[in-house]
């Protein structure tokens, strides 16, 4: 009997990323099921390449809005996942972080002996409850369960060991959420007029224009560098969102037409085109727990100026490949700015040691770790369980 794998994502509206992931575990578990609630549709050339259920229903309930941090609130599961997993039946499933859709595929698990794998983003304060005893607690309980776990982050592991006490030796540390270079340049339209015409060094930011993002904090940077007289250079906003418009009043309002040049949304296939036309990658948000744009601007070799906020943080080797700032204070940011508009040769530099740091992490090696794991905990069942093959 053939292994079966489900891989609950509540949304994958932004999880395009994942799709190259989930072609490589279907090489290594061709019985593998994507279960959602949120499906954009196929990436060019991926479909079919994996199984995709999409369940209708989904619904988020939101309990607290922060505007510097994530909202926290409750993913309701739709009512057709339980029967979904009893007509498939995995032997193991993969589901990320502690959520209603947890609490379904535990208590399937409670009937069936199917095998967990929790799949960790990372861990930052709004969403680590350290505050919060009740959601503590549950989290606590629902860990107990867990066969195993695979983190982007450090910190996350560090996180579901000693707040959540799942022993280490259930854990392991290695990004699944990795960059695939060829989806990213599947799109090759010529970058437009605005990128043609840019002064460089270029500063990218790729994110919704929110808060949360920190967008501000890059252009406040830009601001001080060209109120000092440093104005050769220019800065790159892709993205939308609900602070876009105030993003372009405050650009104009500042003067900084010239240097500022926000693109507004671009479809995923496209980013690549501006990862190659721009020279330095900035993250400035003030909460990401992971935040996949970084290994992403590194796989194009890029320097990277990121947010001690974001997971992606331990990416970044200070003064190697990039340096890690503080998005509360923008002049630290304009600073390291500064380094890369006055010693040019560090873009190059710093580029060249980011793609080499990121060069191990790829899709097909997630889906090795993957499956590695899921074979490791199939393993350890007692004998009358096993006889499953991939």
């Amino acid at each position: 009997m053939r292994v079966r794998v489900a891989w609950l994502a509540p949304s994958l509206a932004r999880g395009y990323y994942l799709q190259p992931v989930f072609k490589e575990l279907s090489k290594r578990f061709p019985n593998t099921l994507i279960l959602t609630a949120h499906w954009p549709g196929f990436l060019p050339g991926y479909e079919g390449m994996f199984q995709i259920r999409c369940l209708p229903g989904f619904r988020f309930i939101t309990v607290t809005r922060g505007s510097t941090g994530y909202e926290s609130g409750f993913m309701l599961p739709p009512s057709a996942l339980i029967w979904e997993l009893l007509r498939f039946r995995p032997h193991v499933i993969l589901l990320g972080g502690f959520n209603l859709w947890t609490l379904y595929a535990l208590a399937f698990k409670a009937f069936t002996r199917c095998r967990i794998i929790l799949l960790y983003d990372g861990i930052s304060p709004t969403i680590a409850y350290l505050r919060s005893p009740i959601r503590l607690g549950t989290r606590r309980l629902m860990a107990r369960f867990i066969d195993a776990s695979v983190c982007n982050t450090r910190e996350a592991l560090d996180y579901l060991r000693d707040v959540l006490a799942i022993p280490e030796s259930k854990l392991l540390q290695h990004p699944y959420e990795v960059p695939e270079v060829s989806v990213l340049n599947s799109d090759r339209e010529d970058e437009g007029v605005v990128l043609s015409s840019i002064c460089h060094p270029a500063f990218l930011f790729i994110g919704s224009i929110i808060e949360r993002k920190g967008w501000r904090a890059l252009l406040e940077a830009a601001n001080r560098l060209a109120r000092g007289g440093l104005d050769r250079f220019s800065v790159v906003f892709v993205g939308d969102g609900e602070e876009a418009e105030e993003l372009r009043r405050l650009t104009t309002s500042l003067r900084l037409e010239r240097l500022v040049h926000p693109v507004g949304a671009v479809r995923y296939e496209k980013l690549g085109a501006y990862l190659r036309a721009c020279d330095v990658f900035v993250l400035p948000t003030l909460e990401d727990i992971w935040a996949v744009v970084v290994p992403e601007a590194m796989a194009f070799g890029k320097p990277i100026l990121c947010s001690k906020y974001a997971g992606a943080k331990e990416l970044v080797e200070p003064a190697v490949n990039g340096f890690i700032f503080d998005p509360y204070n923008p002049q630290e940011l304009a600073d390291y700015m500064a380094c890369f508009i006055q010693q040019s040769e560090l873009v190059a530099k710093f580029g060249a040691r980011s793609k080499q740091k990121i060069a191990p992490f790829t899709p097909e090696r997630a889906a090795d770790v993957l499956a590695g794991v899921a074979r490791r905990i199939l393993d350890s069942k007692p004998h009358s369980e096993r006889g499953v093959q991939s």
